[in-house]
C-alpha cells in the first residue's frame, strides 16, 4: 500500500510506498522542472508502527504531476508566474505572490465570468470615454507587457465627468457583482470608481487613492455596499475590487475615473492620469483571478507588423491576426494586437541613409529589429543635422524611430521640428552607452525592443497645423563631433496621440543601369541585369521576408575579384589550394599548429591577376567572404586585409565572432581607410594566434571601393566594374485597422483530480490532510475542500461553508454519516494557511483543523474511484482558494495524530 505527498504545490509529487521496494522514476515538479529519485532505507512494520507516522516510508519515488492527477478546466483562467506577472494558464494554475515572487501554491477556482467586452483595452470603442483620452500601449501591466492604457483627464476636464465606461446586459433582479482593476498613478493616484443600473440614479461610486491604497464610499443610491479595498500587486500596480448589490435593473455600467494632478479633483490637464488594465465584472460577492476578455481578429486590409517568438519584427499579410510577443521580455505569452487604422507619412521609412544632411558616415547593410540587413550604422561627425520632412496630416502628431547602440560615448539626439513656424518640439536626448538606458525630454519616452534595441517615441507638445512642413531630426540635430557609433531604422510618423506598430513606407524600384547583385530565397548570391529591382534576403536568417535594395554608385576596384587563385608564404607556408566550395570558385588555405603566427609566419595572397590601385588622401573600404572550417576557439585568430603599397587595415577573426563563418560564406569589411602611399594593393590571410587543431579558411569575392562604407558586391574580371545607383519611389503607407470581436469570457473550473485506481488508495481505512491558504467566504453555495469518493452518494470529505467554516462529513450507499462539528476560520485571514486533515475507518471520522480535534460517525467506508483537491471526488464545487500540501496515508489516525498532523 502506498501514501502519497504532494509539498508546496510547485515542487513535486512524491510516492511513498510501504513494507516493499517500487521502480522510481524521474519525475515533473509542479512547476516542470525534472526531479530525481530519491531512495530511503527501509522501515520494518513494527519499527515504522514504533517511530510514528511522519517516519513510516522506505523508498519515495517521485511522479510526474500527470501520472498521479487527472487536471482539466481552468479555460480562460491566468495565475502569477515566478517573475511576479499574470500570464493566461489553464489548469492546473501553480501560482506566485506578484510581490514576494514566492510560490502560493496551486490555484483553484470555480467558473467566473467576467462580462466585460476587451477588458484590458480602454482605447477600444466598446468603452465610451467622456472627457477622458486612453493611450495605449503607455506602461507596462501587470501582465510584463507594454498593455497598460493611460487614462487621462482633458485639459480643463472635470474629474466627476472623465470617466471611461462599459454597459452591459443582466438579470432584471438584485444581484451582487464583483468590479474590479488595476491601476497606477500616471500624475495622479487618485480616482473614482462606479457602478449604475439603467439609470444614474441607481448607482454606487467609491473614491481611491493608489499611493495610500485606501478606498471610501463616494454616493449610493438604491444599491448597496458589500465590501471594497485595493490590494497592491507591486510595481506600483494595485487592485481595485469593490463588491456591491444593484437594483432590479437589466443592465448595468461599470466606469473608471481618472484623477487629476491637482488635488486629484481636476481641473485636468491633459497629462495627469492613471494607468488601467485589466477590467474585470464578474457576478460574485469577492474579485476572482483575472479573467482576459476573449478577442478575435476578423479582418484587416494590409500588411501588420508583430514581434514573434524570436523577439524578430514580422509583417503578417492582410486579414492575418498578430499574435505579438513583448520583445524585452520573450518569456512571455503572446497577446492579440488590436490596433486602429494609421498611417505612416514618411517615406524613406526603413533606408535612414537615404535621409538628408548630416554629414555623418552612413554605413548600410546593419542587422534590423525585423531581420532585415537596412538598419544604418552612423559614425564620425555631423555638420548639419539627418533629416526627413513630410506635411502634417493632424494637428497631434507622433514620431518614432529605433536605435542601437555600438560605440556611441555621448547621447543620441532626437527632435520634430515644425518647419512651417520654425518651432521646435521639445528635443530628445539618447542615453545609450550607459548600463541603464534612458532618454530625457519633455514628450519623449523609449522602449525596450529587444536585441540592443530601443523604439523612441515623441507626442507632439507644440502647435500644428494641418499642412505644416515637420521635419524629423535623426541621431543629429545639428553639428556634433564624432562621439562613436549608432544603429537607426525604422522612422515613422503618424497622427495621433500615441505610436503604434512599425509601418514600412512602400518603395517602389525604378530602374538602374547596371548589373547588381543580391541573394535569393536560398541564401545563394544572384545578379540582377540592368533595370531589374534586387528583392534580397538575409542569407543569415532566410525566414526573413525579402526587401528592396536601395543603395547608390559605387566601383570594385579589384581585378579580379572572385579570387581563384592563392600564392603561400611566410616561414611556415600553409598548404593552399584552387577550389570550389558552396558553389563559389575560391581560395582554400589550410594552417596547422606547427603554423607560425603573423604575417611573416604563415599566409596566403591573392594570386596573378587580382589587385587594386588606391591614392594617398582618398578613403577606400575593402571586403571580402570567408569561410571556415571550423570555430575557432581560446587565442585562436585569423587576419584578412588588404596590403601592398599600402595596408589599409585588417579584419580579425576570433573565438567572438568565428561562428557567424563557419556555416556559410560571411564578409569581412574594413572601412573608411586612407593608404599611405598610392599603388597596388592585394588580400591577404594570415594566421594570427596558435592553432589547436588544421583549420581551413576558404576566401573570395573581394571588393575595394572609394568611400567610407561598404556596399554589395560588384563581380569583376580584368577591369573595375560600376554598380549604378538604384532609382526608385517612395510613399506614405497606411496600415488599415483591425477589426476584432469581443464578448463576455468565462472560466470554466479547476478540475483537479486523483485517480485512486492506481494501486495507492486503501479501500479499508485512510488520511486525507490538505494545507491551504483560507478562502474567502462569501460565496452562494458549500464548497468543498477535499474529497474521496466515487459519487455523491459515495464519499469522505471537508466541506467550507458560506460563513467561513469547515467540517468533515461522509456518505456511503447514499446514507449520509453525520458531519463534524464546523470549526470557524474567520479568524485566520485570507489566504493565509489552513491545516485540515479527516481520518476515516471503520470506527468513523476523525477531523481536525488547525490543532482541533472532531469526531462523527460513519456507517462504513464507502467505494472510491477519485481523489478530489478543491473538487468534489466527481469533479466540480470547487471553492477560491490555494493548494500548499496534499498527503494521503493508507491508515487511519489516532486523535493525537491528528492534532499533531494539524498543529
Amino acid at each position: 500500500m502506498s501514501a502519497f505527498f504532494v509539498g508546496a504545490f510547485g515542487e513535486k509529487v512524491v510516492i511513498a510506498n510501504q513494507g516493499k521496494d517500487c521502480h522510481g522514476r524521474h519525475g515533473l515538479a509542479g512547476d516542470g522542472t525534472l526531479r530525481r529519485r530519491i531512495r530511503r532505507p527501509s522501515l520494518r512494520p513494527r519499527e515504522a508502527a514504533r517511530r510514528g507516522i511522519n517516519q513510516m516510508t522506505t523508498t519515495l519515488t517521485e511522479k510526474t504531476f500527470a501520472e498521479l492527477f487527472t487536471y482539466a478546466g481552468g479555460t480562460n483562467g491566468t495565475c502569477v508566474n515566478s517573475q511576479g506577472f499574470i500570464q493566461p494558464s489553464a489548469t492546473p494554475r501553480f501560482d506566485f505572490d506578484p510581490v514576494t515572487k514566492v510560490a502560493k501554491g496551486l490555484l483553484i477556482e470555480n467558473a467566473r465570468i467576467n462580462q466585460l467586452a476587451f477588458s484590458s483595452r480602454f482605447e477600444n470603442a466598446a468603452w465610451t470615454k467622456t472627457s477622458v483620452t486612453a493611450v495605449p500601449g503607455a506602461a507596462q501591466a501587470p501582465n510584463g507587457r507594454w498593455d497598460a492604457c493611460k487614462l487621462t483627464l482633458l485639459s480643463g476636464g472635470i474629474a466627476s465627468v472623465g470617466r471611461a465606461s462599459q454597459t452591459t446586459a443582466k438579470v432584471a433582479a438584485a444581484m451582487t457583482y464583483t468590479f474590479s482593476f488595476y491601476a497606477k498613478a500616471a500624475g495622479s493616484s487618485n480616482g473614482w470608481t462606479f457602478a449604475s443600473g439603467a439609470t444614474t440614479g441607481e448607482r454606487i461610486s467609491f473614491a481611491f487613492d493608489l499611493s495610500a491604497l485606501t478606498i471610501s464610499l463616494f454616493t449610493i443610491s438604491a444599491f448597496v455596499e458589500v465590501t471594497k479595498r485595493i490590494v497592491d500587486i507591486g510595481g506600483g500596480w494595485r487592485r481595485v475590487e469593490v463588491v456591491f448589490t444593484t437594483d432590479a435593473s437589466a443592465t448595468l455600467t461599470a466606469a473608471v475615473y481618472p484623477g487629476a494632478a491637482v488635488a486629484g479633483t481636476g481641473p485636468g490637464d491633459g497629462v495627469a492620469g492613471i494607468y488601467v488594465w485589466g477590467a474585470q465584472l464578474e457576478v460574485g460577492a469577492f474579485a476572482s483571478s483575472y479573467i482576459p476578455s476573449w478577442d478575435g481578429v476578423t479582418a484587416r486590409a494590409s500588411i501588420g507588423s508583430y514581434c514573434d517568438a524570436k523577439g524578430l519584427l514580422r509583417y503578417a499579410a492582410a486579414g492575418v491576426a498578430r499574435n505579438s510577443y513583448e520583445p524585452s521580455n520573450l518569456t512571455l505569452p503572446p497577446v492579440l494586437m488590436v490596433e486602429e487604422q494609421r498611417t505612416n507619412i514618411l517615406a524613406k521609412s526603413s533606408d535612414v541613409h537615404l535621409w538628408s544632411g548630416g554629414g555623418m558616415v552612413r554605413n548600410t547593410g546593419k542587422t534590423a529589429p525585423d531581420g532585415t540587413l537596412r538598419a544604418v550604422e552612423f559614425s564620425g561627425a555631423a555638420n548639419s543635422p539627418n533629416f526627413l520632412s513630410a506635411a502634417a496630416t493632424a494637428t497631434v502628431m507622433t514620431y518614432s524611430i529605433y536605435l542601437k547602440n555600438v560605440s556611441r560615448t555621448a547621447v543620441i539626439d532626437l527632435m520634430l521640428r515644425n518647419s512651417t513656424t520654425t518651432f521646435n518640439g521639445a528635443p530628445g536626448s539618447v542615453n545609450l552607452h550607459s548600463p541603464t538606458p534612458s532618454i530625457s525630454g519633455t514628450g519623449w519616452e523609449m522602449r525596450d525592443a529587444g536585441g540592443g534595441w530601443f523604439r523612441c517615441t515623441y507626442t507632439s507638445n507644440m502647435p500644428i497645423t494641418v499642412g505644416d512642413t515637420l521635419t524629423c531630426y535623426a541621431v543629429a540635430s545639428g553639428a556634433r563631433p564624432d562621439n562613436g557609433t549608432c544603429l537607426a531604422w525604422g522612422a515613422q510618423l503618424e497622427a495621433g496621440a500615441f505610436a503604434t506598430s512599425y509601418i514600412p513606407s512602400t518603395e517602389t524600384f525604378t530602374g538602374r543601369a547596371s548589373v547588381g547583385t543580391y541573394f535569393d530565397s536560398t541564401g545563394a548570391m544572384k545578379t540582377a541585369t540592368a533595370g531589374v529591382a534586387r528583392m534580397t534576403y538575409n542569407p543569415a536568417d532566410l525566414t526573413v521576408a525579402p526587401w528592396l535594395m536601395l543603395e547608390g554608385q559605387s566601383t570594385n576596384l579589384l581585378l579580379g575579384s572572385q579570387i581563384t587563385l592563392g600564392v603561400a608564404g611566410g616561414t611556415t607556408p600553409p598548404a593552399v589550394a584552387s577550389t570550389t566550395i558552396d558553389g563559389e570558385a575560391c581560395v582554400a588555405v589550410t594552417f596547422t599548429p606547427a603554423s607560425a603566427s603573423g604575417y611573416s609566419g604563415s599566409r596566403v595572397q591573392s594570386g596573378a591577376g587580382v589587385g587594386a590601385a588606391v591614392t594617398t588622401g582618398t578613403a577606400y573600404s575593402t571586403s571580402a567572404y570567408v569561410k571556415l572550417s571550423r570555430p575557432l576557439t581560446g587565442s585562436e585568430a585569423i587576419n584578412l586585409y588588404y596590403t601592398g603599397s599600402s595596408g589599409m587595415g585588417g579584419f580579425i577573426i576570433s573565438t567572438a565572432n568565428s561562428a557567424q563563418f563557419v556555416d556559410r560564406f560571411s564578409r569581412t569589411a574594413t572601412q573608411n581607410i586612407t593608404p599611405a602611399a598610392s599603388g597596388g594593393i592585394y588580400p591577404v590571410v594570415h594566421n594570427n594566434g596558435v592553432l589547436t587543431s588544421n583549420l581551413t579558411v576558404w576566401f573570395c569575392k573581394g571588393q575595394v571601393e572609394e568611400g567610407p562604407v561598404v556596399t554589395s558586391y560588384i563581380p569583376t574580371t580584368a577591369a573595375t566594374m560600376t554598380r549604378a545607383a538604384d532609382a526608385s519611389t517612395s510613399a506614405a503607407t497606411t496600415r488599415q485597422a483591425d477589426t476584432a470581436t469581443s464578448a463576455a469570457t468565462t472560466r470554466t473550473g479547476d478540475l483537479v483530480r486523483v485517480d485512486t485506481t492506481k494501486g495507492w488508495c486503501n479501500a479499508a481505512e485512510g488520511t486525507l490532510y490538505m494545507e491551504f491558504g483560507r478562502p474567502r467566504e462569501g460565496d452562494a453555495a458549500t464548497r468543498n475542500l477535499i474529497e474521496i469518493g466515487s459519487a455523491i452518494a459515495n464519499r469522505v470529505g471537508i466541506g467550507f461553508n458560506t460563513t467561513g467554516s469547515a467540517y468533515a462529513y461522509s456518505n456511503a450507499n447514499g446514507v449520509s454519516g453525520p458531519s463534524t462539528v464546523a470549526i470557524g476560520l474567520l479568524g485566520t485571514p485570507v489566504g493565509n494557511p489552513v491545516k485540515t486533515t479527516v481520518s476515516y475507518g471503520a470506527d468513523g471520522l476523525r477531523y481536525g483543523c488547525n490543532g482541533q480535534l472532531l469526531k462523527a460517525g460513519m456507517t462504513t467506508v464507502p467505494p472510491m474511484n477519485f481523489l478530489g483537491i478543491g473538487n468534489l471526488a466527481t469533479g466540480g464545487n470547487q471553492p477560491f482558494l490555494h493548494v500548499r500540501s496534499v498527503q494521503y496515508r493508507p491508515q487511519k489516525l489516532t486523535d493525537a495524530e491528528v492534532v499533531a498532523l494539524t498543529a
